[in-house]
């Protein structure tokens, strides 16, 4: 049988918890449903494994149909002859609070399910995550979550993971991959919150982004997020013009830290120049908003008073400016748990079809409007 069959996995898994008394003082194991429930498997899946584990003589059924570990044999059954499955957790990044949120999230499941963890990561390109993840096998990996980028060779190495047996969930945008992903609800976050923007003010929204190049906005929720909100209030004429994009690309030196919150404020100053004041401002992300302030500043303009400001993230730093930013905010922490939940499962219980499951995005409003 194949070794990444679900059935396979799950039975690994389960026999280091034997290993690993999960069950000691029990009688007899839990029934098939609990043992599907604390797994997350199907029945099915659960049914084949104990069946299997009985055919071999680490189980026994009672004439009563309960299930029972065989006294004699896990006595001889031992951790090293079992190992645990190994997952891979691969970002090209330079570390921030979203990065560190999510890394905690993943630590936290895999933690609890007794899952070894491997970090495959970057500050410097994509390239070498991506050229890691390509022996993936050979590393023993046993699924990979992958931060996600709008890029080709991303989907590319995700699909051939997928074509080797090992499942992917990548964490952000699903891309174009067959790969099941975990990410936040950009859209109804930002729906939410500029729909409300306009109803305050009764004017259109500036949107201002740094994409990697202005095409990756066609798919980005966000955007799309705000293009419906303008057409619901019937500024659908002003989207054109009031999209502003800071285009640097995506290099690996524009990753640090410093270069998120203070690289090149002056790019901002066409922007402002242009817009009728007093203005109402979406920042796809914190650290535009942040530069956004800088440039502000230089202007001579007031946050809250001459723009109105909504940014993306939370990051720790919005509340500290002055005044506090409103944003929008993804539990990250809970969306690393919940993307390492979802490999266990595609690993454990296998998927047809890719599963994309969302995050629920909140509106915090703040002094900046």
């Amino acid at each position: 049988m194949n070794y990444h069959s679900k059935t396979n996995r799950l039975t690994e898994v389960f026999i280091c918890d034997l290993a690993a008394d999960r069950f000691n003082g029990e009688e007899y194991l839990p029934s098939e449903q609990r043992l599907a429930e604390q797994y997350r498997a199907s029945r099915n899946t659960i049914r084949r494994m104990l069946d299997a584990l009985i055919s071999d003589g680490t189980l026994l059924r009672d004439e009563n149909r309960r299930v029972r570990i065989n006294p004699l044999q896990v006595l001889h059954t031992t951790a090293p002859d079992y190992r645990k499955l190994t997952f891979a957790w691969a970002y090209a990044a330079y570390p921030d609070p979203m990065i560190s949120n999510v890394t905690a999230g993943i630590q936290d499941y895999t933690t609890e399910q007794r899952l070894n963890l491997q970090f495959v990561t970057s500050q410097e390109s994509h390239e070498s995550v991506l050229d890691a993840l390509a022996h993936a096998s050979g590393l023993g990996l046993d699924g990979v979550l992958l931060l996600s980028y709008p890029q080709e060779r991303y989907d590319t190495v995700a699909d051939r993971l997928l074509d080797s047996g090992i499942p992917v969930v990548t964490v952000g945008p699903a891309g174009q991959s067959r790969a099941s992903s975990l990410t936040g609800d950009d859209f109804g976050g930002v729906f939410t919150a500029l729909s409300q923007l306009i109803e305050k003010y009764d004017r259109p929204v500036y949107f201002i982004a740094a994409p990697a190049s202005p095409g990756d906005l066609e798919h980005n929720d966000r955007y799309l997020a705000y293009i419906q909100a303008m057409k619901n209030a019937g500024f659908e004429e002003f989207i054109s013009d009031h999209t502003c994009l800071i285009c640097n690309g995506d290099a690996p030196k524009y990753w640090p830290m410093d270069q998120k919150l203070f690289r090149a404020a002056y790019q901002f100053t066409p922007h402002l120049n242009r817009m009728k004041l007093p203005a109402s401002v979406f920042c796809a992300g914190d650290y535009i908003a942040h530069r956004l302030y800088l440039a502000a500043r230089e202007a001579g303009l007031q946050i809250g008073r001459d723009l109105a400001v909504i940014g993306f993230d939370d990051l720790p730093f919005a509340r500290r400016l002055s005044p506090p930013l409103s944003t929008i905010r993804v539990d990250t922490r809970r969306l690393g748990y919940l993307a390492a939940q979802l490999l266990h499962r595609s690993a454990t219980e296998g998927f047809t079809s890719p599963v994309h499951l969302k995050v629920p995005a909140e509106f915090i409003e703040r002094e900046s409007l």
